[in-house]
């Protein structure tokens, strides 16, 4: 008898888990231009000009409504992944490699803060420097 207790015991504390798991997954944010789930660490925020931001989950996703939204931008904040810390898109170095960081949209642009984490990751898989794709011709 007990270990019947344990095993339902067991199995609703695995139910809850996996509950609270998709919660989390639920309230995450969501890219405003594919609906797929923001990772932090490729997260692209876009500051409009009336301060509401929307977020992307790759730069290609935040590339695509840039192109044509540019008017109501007011500037773009991008994540370093190497240090995890939001810097505005200015002020960061853009690397395309071979690195994949989005399988959905085939993103391949990676974001540093630091030019020579930039240059060893173009390095080391094999990718190109490249500006600023958030530069908003006026």
């Amino acid at each position: 008898m007990t270990k019947k207790i344990w095993i339902g015991l067991v199995i609703s504390i695995i139910v809850a888990l996996g509950g609270v798991a998709y919660q989390k997954f639920l309230r995450s944010p969501r890219c405003a231009f594919d609906g797929s789930a923001v990772p932090p660490i490729y997260e692209v925020d876009i500051v409009l000009r009336d301060r509401s931001v929307k977020k992307y989950c790759s730069i290609y996703c935040a590339v695509q409504w840039f192109k044509n939204n540019h008017q109501v931008i007011d500037h773009v904040v991008v994540v370093d992944e190497i240090r995890g810390k939001k810097i505005d898109s200015y002020m960061a170095y853009f690397v395309e490699s071979e690195l994949i960081t989005n399988e959905t949209n085939d993103n391949r642009i990676h974001v540093f803060q630091q030019r020579q984490d930039a240059l060893t990751h173009a390095e080391k898989f094999h990718g190109t420097v490249i500006d600023d794709p958030f530069t908003m011709d006026e």
